[in-house]
């Protein structure tokens, strides 16, 4: 008897947990996925401006809080106020890749880091440039839109946004 009600509780568990899992699965079907990146690192830290993305930064023009690459063929589909798009010039990537740097090393003593940005079909769409804990999420809708939010305000990102003022 207590055989059956072992399995039983253990068949009951197994599908509630495969409900839920096919619940959620739904629900974040169109969500895309930020992968960490070596490459993607290198490519920011060297200042390499690739000619197939519009770039983007949320936060200050001087000091910006996150940096991303968007293959040309997608469209920022949000709030204009969220992202700025940024020149696409060595010189202006230099500058901003530079002052993260040294602000996030000053502030939460850590070095910005490069992911790629993959739809929700795991191909990847552009480049991610910041701090390692923000919680971030990419959204990939009809017609190659994307909505790409911005990092909540965690205490490092606010520590960061914070220092010098």
């Amino acid at each position: 008897m207590r055989n059956c009600k072992m399995i039983f509780a253990c068949m009951l568990a197994v599908t509630l947990i495969g409900f839920f899992m096919g619940c959620t699965g739904a629900m974040f079907k169109n969500y895309g996925s930020f992968q960490p990146s070596t490459v993607a690192t290198e490519n920011f830290e060297k200042f390499i401006v690739n000619n197939d993305y519009n770039y983007f930064l949320s936060g200050s023009d001087v000091y910006p809080v996150a940096i991303f690459g968007l293959k040309k063929d997608y469209i920022i589909d949000s709030d204009e106020n969220l992202w700025k798009k940024i020149d696409q010039k060595q010189e202006v990537m230099s500058d901003l890749v530079s002052h993260m740097q040294t602000r996030l090393r000053d502030c939460c003593r850590q070095s910005p880091h490069g992911f790629d940005i993959l739809d929700n079909n795991g191909n990847k769409i552009g480049e991610w440039y910041s701090m390692l804990d923000l919680i971030i999420a990419v959204k990939i809708k009809e017609d190659k839109k994307v909505v790409i939010y911005p990092p909540s305000d965690t205490d490092n990102v606010k520590r960061y946004k914070d220092m010098g003022q």
